[in-house]
């Protein structure tokens, strides 16, 4: 009988570990998520990020927000998943110039948008390449602008030669994107329509001028 109830009690437990171990999760992804909404808060409001006041606003301890993020540009790197909003390259037309052109649109769209939390990312990235932390490995700027690139010209792959289809990748990736931003709105003024049009422009005339010398060729 005593092994009959052992063995009940440990059913009962190993039952419950999966949804104890569920709700644990969850509650640590929610206070993950409360911390980079936070950041995101205090960037809109234009008041710097640090540890404590993202802690204030999310409505947990300090120490909690440091088991999470142990410095203030660690969370702002993440706040760019919570910027993005969409995902830039689903459902593209077939047409490459379309393809870019939609692409750069909605990298515009989202990112003049919301300039403050863009803005704040790229001083996080600039601060770990001047002040980097012992240990920390992480690239300084993810491949992600890259990765978007590569798929918006994929279907030029098979009609360029690899060197210039390489090229045109990476001269693409200087005309949109948060420092595109930043080189439009501060350097030459432009209201934000303005700057996503000549982003446009300029990635729509690398193309032509790619499409130019493989004919040549």
């Amino acid at each position: 009988m005593s092994e009959g109830r052992a063995g009940s009690t440990t059913g009962a437990r190993g039952a419950d570990a999966g949804p104890v171990g569920d709700g644990r999760r969850n509650q640590k992804l929610r206070t993950r998520r409360a911390l980079v909404e936070a950041a995101v808060s205090l960037v809109r409001e234009g008041r710097p990020v640090t540890i404590a006041d993202a802690a204030q606003v999310a409505q947990v301890s300090v120490a909690t927000a440091y088991r999470y993020f142990s410095n203030p540009q660690e969370l702002l790197r993440e706040t760019k998943t919570v910027a993005r909003g969409f995902e830039a390259v689903a459902d593209l037309p077939d047409d490459p110039a379309e393809r870019l052109d939609l692409v750069v649109s909605r990298i515009a769209d989202m990112q003049l948008g919301d300039e403050a939390v863009w803005r704040a990312v790229l001083i996080a990235s600039l601060s770990r390449w001047t002040e980097p932390s012992e240990g920390d490995d992480t690239p300084i700027r993810n491949r992600r602008r890259l990765d978007v690139t590569r798929t918006a010209l994929e279907p030029l792959a098979a009609d360029l030669p690899p060197d210039l289809h390489r090229r045109l990748t990476n001269a693409v990736n200087l005309v949109y994107g948060v420092e595109a931003l930043v080189t439009t709105r501060d350097v030459c003024e432009l209201d934000p329509e303005e700057a996503k049009d000549v982003m446009r422009w300029a990635a729509g005339a690398l193309l032509e001028k790619a499409l130019r010398e493989a004919g040549r060729e």
